[in-house]
């Protein structure tokens, strides 16, 4: 039995490695990456168990299963991870998970369980398969090939024409020879026969479809009328035909420039083709996109290709293609991007294919996430296309990096929610009823859009079935008794005179400590009176640009409403629901409800998914950050706010009177002066992707509680202007990108790193809701005492 443990903690994975070697598993080695791992696998002929930390470097542990186990499909693995990983559930799906760090006992445990089920099996073996896994992958493609049971020696180049319907019979030219060994038997075939002078159809058995049979291929109409030059000796792409199109092959199939390899075209990108290369330096396989030579010689579009590029590079999401670099060598202008074998939504419909429904359904939710992403950030992009979704292995679909230096559109959902409705439509048969025909219809319905891709992913979520893995593999309580007994009798033999004292001073510190812990420390559920109001002054203050502004005396919160004063307000509306109509405003939708995104916790998940209150309250952490009851409130549209404030007897604030509050009287960029600090405010300037990473310069990773942050104080004593959360307010304005009114906002936050109490925001719907996005109150008259 072959057990890999991978952790990118120091020292982690071979201590947890060694445990295991103590308890009997012998076969047991240890990695400190996804490289690692890999070449781990590669040297011992495979792997029956990969234990894996789920954040590794530089492709994660779900990345590295993807990976491997289509070569390895009998592999089982245990996903071990300190974090909140609740957002990865699906890709878990089916495998094991530990909290750590990992009790080898509890381990060992499950170890046997896994193995008690297969010991018929015969061994997880990697000796007939070649990985063909970049070992320095950055994120390493979903699933690499699936070999055919026999293939000749001579393995045909000839792949399919431009118009990818037909099927290309043309006479491969000689090639390096390549004999891969046979693949085990318990491996699908998903692969045609080999014969020495066909390629396989361009309607692939392994792709998904609705049906027993795709449409018939056309005859083809041309053929290539000549045999491609011979490629230079390489290692064979691992890359299934059943995934990928080839294309026939230009002047740089074969060739190198600079770090990269050519080795097929396999698209057509907006400004030149698009290939599958190898970067030589590193040993990795990239998606290479290339400058159109027609094009390279004009400098404006040079520049907008490799800007483009750049921002690109900046647009980093799990379900976007990574953009790695960009450059030019030898007069070629390209950029190169993560790379897995698949084939876009537009070369599936041109082959005569369809969408069934778990691959339309995927389709559809990685691009809501995408757009909703690049929306939510302010991310400049391009209309999404029908060759912009990418399907790989496993109905796996990712969006192509759509990211631009300047959008090709205006930011318009409605427009974009159309283009990808029309796109999946327009790949279901034509008889298919289901919930993916419902979605892409609810997408183009021009009558009735949705409100944002926010709200969308809420109604696709809705159409889901719920799953979760379980927190932890659990003893049960004849095996916890057993292991404490064990234990404890180990403790009396060792235990001597001098032990016993050393022991017993720690159970007295122990105790006082927990003692500290249970009665004394100041705890994440306990809410503090932070209802404190701050009066401004009536007279002028400078607005914005310097514009001279008077406003009358009035009252506002000195810190943002945490969530603790918001779950009283839950808490009332819940025990009084009569009385939910007398504060809604007129305007806002009916039938919705005032519980903010992410607060509730999922009660029809088995066991149930805490939502971020229960999180607060219990665990004082969400999504890798700490998270108090007395932090800000988030997930709150428009009119949630101006109900807790109708709730509280009070209103929202004016945006000119939230800049005067924040700003004081003379113009100030920060709440604290005119010098910027990261320190002060609570900013995205050191916000992190990196689960471990983050809050280095203000202290912070995500939220703070909300008088934390006592530098960002203003001259009249609000707190937490420039940073934490931003604000809505009561103003309301015409939206700058057309189709009505919408709220303004104000302040800075937590994933953004502009700091000035200047900033608004205009472009956000009243429906809007964010993780950075939060309110306070004010008031014309004193807050009672």
């Amino acid at each position: 039995m072959k057990i890999l443990v991978v952790d990118s903690n120091p020292g982690s994975a071979e201590n947890l490695s060694q445990s295991l070697q103590s308890l009997g598993w012998t076969r047991c080695g240890s990695a400190a990456s996804s490289d690692d791992a890999v070449q781990w696998i590669n040297q011992h002929a495979g792997c029956d168990i990969l234990i894996s930390d789920v954040f590794l470097q530089p492709a994660d542990g779900l990345t590295l299963r993807e990976t491997i186990q289509p070569h390895l499909p009998e592999m089982k693995t245990v996903f071990t991870s300190s974090h909140d990983v609740s957002a990865y559930r699906d890709r878990m799906a089916g495998c094991e998970f530990l909290a750590s760090p990992v009790n080898p006992v509890i381990l060992d445990s499950l170890l046997k369980k896994l193995t008690s089920a297969s010991d018929a099996a015969p061994p997880v073996s990697a000796s007939a398969v070649d990985l063909a896994v970049s070992p320095a992958t950055e994120t390493p493609p979903a699933r690499p090939t699936a070999a055919p049971a026999a293939r000749p020696t001579a393995t045909p180049t000839a792949t399919p024409t431009a118009t990818p319907t037909a099927t290309p019979t043309a006479t491969p030219t000689a090639t390096p020879t390549a004999t891969p060994t046979a693949t085990p038997s318990a491996r699908p075939t998903a692969t045609p026969s080999a014969r020495p002078t066909a390629t396989p159809t361009a309607t692939p058995a392994a792709m998904p479809m609705a049906g027993p049979t795709a449409r018939p291929a056309a005859t083809p109409t041309a053929r290539p009328t000549a045999a491609p030059a011979p490629k230079p000796a390489a290692k064979p792409a691992a890359v299934s035909p059943a995934i990928e199109i080839e294309l026939p092959p230009d002047e740089l199939v074969g060739k190198s420039f600079g770090n990269y390899l050519v080795e097929a075209r396999i698209g057509k990108g907006p400004m030149g083709p698009i290939y599958r290369a190898r970067q030589t330096n590193i040993d990795r396989r990239v998606r290479l996109y290339v400058l159109d030579q027609a094009a390279a010689s004009n400098h404006e579009t040079i520049e907008k290709f490799l800007s483009n590029a750049s921002a690109k590079a900046k647009a980093a999401n799990p379900v976007v293609i990574t953009v790695y670099e960009a450059g030019e060598e030898d007069g070629i202008y390209f950029y190169s991007c993560e790379y897995m074998p698949s084939r876009s939504i537009g070369q599936l419909r041109e082959s005569g294919g369809f969408l069934d429904e778990v691959t339309a359904l995927a389709a559809i939710k990685a691009a809501a996430e995408a757009l909703h992403l690049f929306g939510r950030e302010k991310i400049p992009h391009d209309l999404p296309t029908e060759n912009a979704l990418l399907i790989g292995s496993g109905n796996r679909v990712r969006m192509a990096n759509i990211a631009a230096t300047v959008s090709s559109h205006e930011t318009d959902h409605v427009a974009e929610m159309k283009r990808i409705g029309e796109i999946v439509l327009g790949c279901l048969p034509p008889n298919y009823v289901g919930k993916a025909r419902d979605l892409a219809e609810i997408l183009v319905d021009a009558d009735n859009p949705p409100t944002s891709w926010a709200a969308f992913l809420q109604t696709f979520a809705a159409y889901q079935p719920r799953t979760v893995i379980a927190d932890a593999f659990k003893l049960d309580a004849q095996d916890r008794a057993a292991i404490r007994a064990v234990e404890i009798s180990k403790k009396r033999q060792k235990r001597g005179m001098i032990v016993s004292s050393l022991v017993s001073l720690a159970l007295l510190a122990a105790g006082l400590g927990a003692i500290y812990y249970a009665f004394l420390r100041p705890k994440s559920s306990t809410v503090r009176s932070l209802d404190k109001m701050v009066l401004i002054p009536a007279g002028d203050f400078a607005y914005q640009d310097g514009e001279k502004v008077t406003l009358p005396a009035f009252y506002i919160d000195a810190h943002e409403v945490t969530i603790g004063q918001y779950a009283e307000f839950l808490d009332f509306l819940a025990k009084n629901p009569g009385e939910e109509d007398k504060l809604r405003h007129p305007n806002q939708p009916k039938g919705k409800s005032h519980v903010p995104v992410g607060w509730a916790d999922m009660n029809e998940l088995n066991p149930p998914m805490p939502g971020y209150y229960t999180r607060a309250k219990k665990w004082g952490r969400y999504q890798e950050a700490a998270l108090d009851v007395n932090s800000p409130v988030f997930g709150v549209d428009w009119f949630d706010a101006f109900s807790y404030a109708k709730w509280k007897g009070r209103r929202l604030p004016t945006e000119q009177e939230w800049e005067k509050a924040a700003r004081g009287t003379d113009g100030r960029k920060f709440s604290w002066g005119n010098n910027e600090s990261a320190e002060l405010a609570n900013s995205g300037q050191d916000l992190d992707p990196n689960p471990k990473k983050g809050g280095e310069k203000d202290g912070f990773k995500r939220w703070n509680t909300v008088d934390a942050k006592k530098g960002d104080k203003s001259p009249f004593g609000m707190v937490g202007a420039s940073g934490n959360v931003s604000e809505w307010t009561s103003s309301i304005v015409d939206s700058p990108e057309g189709g009505g009114k919408v709220p303004v906002i104000r302040g800075g936050n937590w994933k953004n790193p502009d700091t000035s109490v200047a900033r608004r925001v205009v472009k956000l719907m009243d429906l809007q809701q964010d993780d950075a996005l939060g309110f306070r109150t004010a008031s014309d008259t004193a807050p009672e005492k």
